[in-house]
């Protein structure tokens, strides 16, 4: 026998309070009985109090889920996986979005993860290199705490290393054997890679971008210590300016058969995103093991409540002393 809700222990506080307050409220009673020369039944006042109490405790029972463990159950699973690769590079902290390229991106992908069914989604930052943050999982409540550590300080440099990120989404696509490869790339444009290009059409990855940013751009901030200390300068001490390279990412887009999306203070397309995917074709491309429990909970349910029922229901019998 296990528990499915071992964390309701803490009603069995109701039946001690109950059998509390029963005996105090008895015992005060009692006295007012005696004053007024009536005589308590005893007998019928423990039996009542026997049966609140008992029944109190089975209902509290019942909320812990009494249940046993049939055979598992293996069911065939029909949904994507999908790697979400985050620009975290330097240039995604300018502000020509509010707060900022990375806050934004942030937000975007909490409210794309909140429209997700059945499908997996793992979290790939990248800059100068990168790194699988976030294995492909379909428990969308961890996401929260993966994508509010996502920072511009994850991955040393300032570059964007698109490429890394790709590899290793594909190798873990392979390594699951998953035919259903999606990617979303998060990210400003940086600049043109054709290995990029090349490596999403040889490996028929399907590739859907979102560019953060603005066509007129803004400078880079620097940052030390959290404290921003000025702006990132070129060779000759001008401000670099990042622009959003679109260009790129429509690029990208294309050549893996899905769809660029732009984000900014004025433009957010990717609230069609969730229709976009939801047309894409789900395979059976994964198997996993369901536990099967018999519930017992209605037995200790229906006789708690038939006994406080009867406690209820039972009259105390009062005879006068004389």
């Amino acid at each position: 026998m296990e528990f499915g809700s071992l964390n309701n222990m803490i009603f069995f506080i109701f039946p001690l309070l109950l059998l509390f307050i029963y005996i105090f409220g008895m015992k005060k009673k009692g006295k007012i009985l005696k004053y007024l020369e009536i005589r308590n039944n005893n007998i019928t006042v423990i039996v009542k109090g026997i049966l609140l109490v008992l029944g109190t405790i089975l209902v509290v029972f019942a909320l812990l889920s009494p249940q046993k463990q049939l055979e598992n159950e293996e069911i065939k699973v029909k949904g994507l996986n999908i790697y979400a690769l985050i620009d975290t590079s330097r240039s995604m902290m300018t502000e020509d979005v509010y707060p900022n390229r990375l806050e934004m991106t942030k937000k975007v992908l909490g409210d794309i993860i909140k429209n997700l069914k059945g499908d997996r989604i793992g979290f790939i930052p990248f800059s100068d290199s990168a790194y699988i943050q976030m294995p492909l999982t379909d428990d969308y409540g961890i996401t929260k705490n993966y994508i509010n550590a996502l920072d511009s300080n994850l991955i040393s440099g300032g570059g964007t290393q698109l490429y890394q990120a790709l590899e290793l989404a594909e190798k873990s696509f392979e390594e699951m054997q998953s035919n259903n490869k999606t990617v979303i790339v998060f990210s400003d444009g940086g600049d043109f890679d054709k290995r990029s290009l090349d490596f999403i059409k040889k490996n028929n990855i399907t590739v859907y971008t979102v560019g953060i940013g603005t066509n007129s751009g803004s400078v880079i901030p620097e940052y030390k210590n959290g404290s921003k200390i000025g702006f990132i300068k070129d060779n000759s001490g001008s401000a670099v300016i990042s622009k959003l390279n679109s260009k790129f990412l429509q690029e990208i887009a294309k050549e893996g058969n899905g769809k660029y999306y732009e984000v900014n203070n004025i433009v957010d397309t990717t609230k069609t995103f969730s229709n976009d995917i939801a047309k894409l074709e789900r395979k059976d491309n994964r198997k996993e093991s369901v536990k099967n429990y018999k519930r017992y909970y209605q037995i200790p349910l229906g006789i708690g409540l038939l006994l406080i029922l009867l406690g209820y229901l039972l009259k105390e019998v009062k005879k006068d002393e004389k």
